[in-house]
């Protein structure tokens, strides 16, 4: 008789991406399989380890490259999940929907890290043995891929035609109401109209340009002159200058793109430029002067925009202790000549109303460096975060609602080509493909706030650090993915790391309060 000690424990992994799954029954349905098969057979089912991938899609594999499938994988590889343990899903098309080599490759993977797939709507259980020595499990893998592959791709078909629908009119009608901030569409007329009080903005920031203004100093003067931001941002920056001078959106050209899959990974790729799409607020030939004053004057682009080594380790991370914004990495003085790196708070860098201070770059560098250790050691403990489950509550319901509504207008555009259908589809598929995005990433950051994967990577830190080879660009996105921010606070001269999992940990960096440059 087995003992709770050494019963075998199984996870349960759910999936569904279409809103009948979503709004109906299909969660409960999963879950509640999973727990009575755990039950008949005596097996322990984790609650801790449960991985879910709600809303998204298993075609190209997207649940195993950003998901819970492969969180799941992670820590089979990471020895967080045993040997011996079990898999607890509904069929295979939960696991992957991608081509059937790819997902045979999936559960073949899964399988050999000694894990027992059940697929739950029949009992049947693939381990590295049965496919190994039982052909009938083997095609019956294969089949159920292929069937669920061209399922999805029968889909995408569909999707794709409904673009191209839209491309074709796009001279007649707008594609969707996606347009640059200055300009609204009128869905009624079917056309763009100016927002004139930021087209005007556009036209001050092009003159300005023209007439030898600086985009920094362009972004300081609205900042100061308090002109409304677009968009959500709170402040002026001199990368948004930068993008709406180097925009053919002001000379009303539109650049479509659709997407391309390869070796697993998305690619936009562009299409031929439609002029005359959107109502110009810029003159073709102030727009053609700009571009060569640019040209003329531009540097490289640095970090990884020119394919060179970055060289902020804390990009995206290191915060202002007084306002919380984020600080970026500064060089003064000449090329010949260089002044030392600082790190500044961007607000202030604009002039946008915090204190300018700034942090010699390498004194946090070379604190991080020789705490990695201690810091890597001493992560405290996690935490549930209830702002995270909702969050990702709140998006699976978006999700569900959006899918919900372009399965209807799929169904009815197969009874009727309308534009106003073809608009729709395409509005709906670009919020979707948005809110994917965010749900993917919520999801990962799920799975490291509630399980031990977080340690797993606090180890692969550790192991490239220690190789003595500084990795500035790797280490970064290891540190993104294990903390929330690095406050740097010059006041006290301490570094504060927020750790996505909950708790701070604090370094000294030897800074002082009145060492301000």
């Amino acid at each position: 008789m087995q003992t709770k000690s050494n019963r075998l424990k199984a996870y349960s992994y759910l999936r569904f991406s279409t809103p009948e799954q979503m709004r109906g029954d299909s969660y409960r349905r999963q879950a509640q399989l999973a727990k009575d098969y755990a039950e008949r057979h005596g097996l322990i089912l984790d609650d801790k380890l449960t991985f879910e991938d709600l809303g998204v899609s298993a075609y190209r594999g997207r649940n195993r490259d950003a998901g819970g499938l492969g969180a799941f994988l992670a820590a089979a590889e990471a020895g967080l999940v045993e040997r011996g343990s079990y898999l607890l899903v509904e069929s295979l098309d939960r696991i992957s929907r991608d081509k059937a080599r790819k997902a045979f490759r999936t559960l073949e993977d899964i399988c050999e890290e000694g894990i027992t797939v059940v697929t739950l709507v029949d009992g049947r259980r693939y381990t590295a043995k049965t496919l190994d020595e039982d052909p009938t499990s083997l095609l019956m893998s294969i089949l159920i891929f292929m069937r669920a592959n061209e399922e999805s791709a029968t889909k995408a078909r569909r999707l794709k035609a409904s673009w191209e629908a839209k491309r074709a009119k796009a001279s007649e009608v707008p594609m969707s109401s996606r347009a640059p901030a200055w300009l609204s569409l009128d869905k009624d007329a079917g056309r763009f109209n100016v927002i004139e009080e930021r087209a005007a903005v556009v036209r001050r920031i092009f003159q300005l340009a023209l007439d030898g203004v600086g985009q920094h100093k362009i972004a300081e003067l609205l900042n100061a002159e308090n002109v409304p931001v677009f968009g959500r941002g709170k402040y002026w920056h001199r990368s948004y200058v930068a993008k709406i001078l180097d925009s053919q959106t002001v000379i009303g050209t539109f650049q479509p793109h659709r997407l391309e899959y390869s070796q697993g990974k998305r690619k936009r790729v562009p299409l031929p430029a439609i002029e005359n799409y959107y109502p110009a607020v810029i003159d073709p030939a102030s727009f053609e002067r700009m571009q060569a004053m640019r040209h003329k004057t531009s540097t490289p682009q640095r970090g990884r925009h020119a394919g060179k080594e970055l060289r902020n380790l804390f990009g995206g991370l290191a915060l202002c202790p007084l306002c919380g914004s984020h600080m970026t990495r500064v060089s003064k003085g000449s090329r010949k000549k260089a002044g030392q790196p600082r790190l500044v708070c961007t607000v202030a860098k604009v002039g946008a109303g915090c204190e300018y201070r700034s942090v010699p770059y390498q004194d946090v560098e070379d604190a991080f460096l020789q705490n990695a250790d201690y810091l890597l050691g001493t992560i405290p403990a996690g935490k549930d975060d209830p702002e995270v489950d909702a969050e990702i509550s709140n998006l699976e319901r978006s999700i569900s609602g959006l899918e919900d509504g372009l399965e209807r207008l799929l169904d009815a555009l197969q009874h009727q080509s309308s534009q106003a259908i073809i608009d729709r589809v395409h509005s709906s598929e670009e919020e979707l493909d948005r809110l994917r995005r965010q749900h993917d990433e919520m999801l990962q950051l799920q799975a490291l706030t509630t399980n031990p994967l977080a340690y797993v990577k606090a180890g692969d830190l550790a192991a490239i650090l220690e190789t003595g080879e500084l990795d500035r660009g790797l280490v970064n996105a290891l540190l993104r993915q294990m903390m929330t921010g690095i406050t740097v606070d010059f006041r006290t001269g301490t570094l504060h790391f927020h750790w996505l999992h909950g708790g701070e940990s604090n370094v000294t960096y030897a800074w002082t309060e009145d060492g301000d440059a």
